[in-house]
């Protein structure tokens, strides 16, 4: 049967491309509206800028455009501000591809409150881009619980978590980020065995590479974990955002690859990246991501667009970290968006090294 289904593919290029599709990924936009930037490298995103990104796009067929989180200016707006900028946001995004399903994560500033999601919150978020494909309410209903929700496509259910709720800093929202919890495995768990998950959420689980510390309570990280291990089957593709880095962490059990999380670059260059969106490729019978597609512009190329290929989802590179991988070493040039070298909060070099594959990994 496999030396049949080979002739098929020589034969007929196209079966094999008929396979795949593709995503659009958006994260970090971080949209301000009231600003023009007078340098290239700054906090935030003006119009110029998003516009010049989603001219660059090619118009295609994305079943879906995700978006991990972070739509907003940082740190806090108000109800009006939100609105407005989601509705600039959406009324171009949805132009790429009138029938992609626009999926976003709720980010910690995209709170009314910076870090602290709210009903307010959770209120206008909702209405402003979650309502046009909530067919049957459900989505509302989870939404309004806690900033999370799951869509429903054929055989792949998408489930957006509220991972604001599992930050280091909100230790005091530990009940609702439980709850959350709750949620997710008994949703995995009515899941039939021939159905994919993917899992899509703003901030990353692991070591943050710049403050050097968890990113997430331990708690809540120990019990995700768990929650990965018995469901890893089912589980194709995680995807986080956060971070503005092209960057991964590898939920690991007994040494062996369990569930990456494919953190995606941000659109705003606020820490020290190159801005980007990616296109990623996945199999469309068994819904594994096989190739990302990162675009970038820089400073000096007057918002002229450049692209790079990873297709190493393995991650066998940061399991063995040989320090003398052309893989690793690309890998963190690729961190930045080929903005070059940058610093953890301390001082030391982020670079392919020891240290870079130990904060790569989730061991529990």
């Amino acid at each position: 049967m496999k030396k049949l289904l080979f002739l098929l593919l020589a034969a007929f290029p196209a079966f094999s491309y008929a396979q795949k599709d593709s995503i659009l990924v958006l994260s970090d936009v971080h949209v301000h509206l009231d600003t023009t930037w007078s340098t290239f490298y700054h906090t935030d995103t003006d119009s110029s800028l998003f516009l010049s990104a989603i001219n660059n796009i090619k118009p295609g067929k994305y079943p879906f455009i995700i978006m991990p989180g972070d739509l907003l200016k940082h740190k806090g707006h108000s109800k009006q501000v939100m609105k407005t900028t989601f509705a600039y946001i959406i009324k171009h995004v949805q132009n790429i591809d009138k029938r992609a399903i626009m999926l976003p994560a709720l980010g910690n500033n995209d709170c009314m409150a910076h870090n602290i999601p709210n009903a307010e919150t959770y209120d206008v978020f909702y209405k402003s881009l979650l309502k046009p494909i909530d067919q049957n309410g459900k989505i509302k209903k989870t939404f309004y619980k806690g900033g999370y929700y799951a869509y429903e496509k054929n055989d792949l259910s998408i489930i957006v978590l509220n991972t604001v709720l599992f930050m280091s800093e909100n230790k005091n929202l530990a009940p609702a980020a439980q709850a959350e919890l709750k949620w997710l495995e008994y949703k995995l768990s009515t899941l039939k065995r021939n159905q994919s998950v993917w899992l899509v959420y703003h901030v990353p689980p692991g070591i943050d590479r710049y403050s050097k510390s968890p990113s997430w309570q331990d708690s809540i990280q120990l019990a995700y974990t768990r929650i990965i291990k018995k469901y890893a089957s089912l589980i194709k593709f995680q995807l986080a955002g956060h971070t503005h880095m092209a960057d991964v962490k590898l939920m690991i059990n007994n040494g062996k690859l369990l569930s990456p999380v494919v953190i995606a670059p941000g659109l705003d260059t606020r820490n020290g990246n190159n801005p980007a969106y990616q296109v990623m490729h996945y199999n469309k019978q068994d819904k594994k991501i096989n190739e990302i597609n990162t675009y970038y512009t820089d400073s000096i190329s007057n918002l002229k667009w450049h692209s790079f290929t990873f297709k190493d989802l393995g991650f066998k590179f940061l399991l063995d970290c040989n320090h003398g991988s052309s893989i690793g070493t690309g890998f963190v040039k690729h961190y930045t968006i080929d903005r070059g070298t940058t610093k953890s909060a301390d001082g030391s070099t982020i670079a392919w090294n020891e240290d870079f594959c130990t904060t790569s990994k989730i061991d529990h």
